[in-house]
């Protein structure tokens, strides 16, 4: 098969089963899909049809019940913690709604923090990349700021650059607009727009949004832990969210681990 013509990503028949005592969660029920490479791609669902588990497990943060998804060719689902660090650093970034970042560091900390941790160590080529991702972002007379100074749109192109430090296959957006008003929202999906142009990067955006998914090339629905029809989606009524635990990662007290990548869930108390 040849590489350059192969899905960037291959899931088949992922399920997730949350266990709490003797009660069971079916969250996600054989979802099934690819990416092309350098696609835009919106994932759109009601609240607890399983989008942010589901962006969980494809960013190697939480292991599958069951099924398999490969990426760049490789099968992840049952790769050793160490390599899947090694390669979510790598090749995966990740952009949150609430944008987590490290208050007491600067823009330029926080967009270079990637990249130290990849390396064990600051740079004079790390420094100029996050410099120049900054300013590719608009934020080059703002790269010194802690992040308590800037504003809440500042902070989310500071996200963005901060995932792209890695020069990333796939970029993971969960609600990445989700915080913030029409203008900021509208600015900075433009700006992932750009820089997917620009870079082949592959994004996948997790959203409620459907002004902003209709700019996609292309949408995914999830209805009910299953991949569902459009046509289906849009006349079918919104399910019950379904219960499941939530985790925070970064942000004050962030989750990350040597790599700078967020911790993986162990998922020792899951199935």
């Amino acid at each position: 098969m040849d590489v350059n013509n192969a899905p960037l990503l291959e899931v088949t028949d992922i399920r997730k089963v949350f266990v709490d005592n003797e009660f069971q969660t079916h969250v996600l029920k054989g979802v099934t899909f690819s990416l092309g490479r350098g696609e835009m791609v919106a994932m759109l669902g009601p609240s607890g049809s399983g989008k942010s588990t589901l962006l969980s497990i494809l960013g190697t943060l939480m292991k599958p019940t069951s099924g398999s998804f490969r990426m760049l060719g490789r099968e992840l689902t049952g790769m050793g913690e160490r390599d899947l660090s090694q390669f979510r650093n790598q090749e995966i970034g990740f952009i949150f709604q609430y944008h987590h970042l490290l208050p007491d560091f600067t823009a330029l900390e926080n967009v270079l923090f990637p990249h130290a941790g990849r390396v064990g160590r600051e740079t004079k080529e790390g420094r100029e990349r996050a410099a120049m991702l900054l300013e590719r972002v608009g934020l080059r007379d703002r790269m010194n700021y802690r992040a308590t100074r800037l504003s809440g749109g500042q902070k989310q192109r500071v996200a963005i650059a901060r995932a792209l430090m890695n020069k990333p296959a796939l970029v993971l957006a969960d609600e990445p607009t989700g915080n913030l008003d029409r203008e900021n929202a509208d600015a900075a999906f433009a700006l992932m727009t750009e820089i997917q142009r620009e870079t082949g990067t592959t994004f996948l955006l997790s959203t409620h949004d459907r002004e902003l998914a209709e700019r996609c090339e292309r949408r995914i629905y999830i209805r009910n832990g299953v991949v569902a029809d459009e046509a289906n989606e849009l006349l079918q009524p919104a399910a019950k969210p379904a219960q499941q635990p939530w985790r925070v990662i970064g942000g004050a007290g962030a989750m990350i681990d040597r790599t700078g990548s967020p911790q993986a869930d162990d998922d020792r108390r899951r199935a």
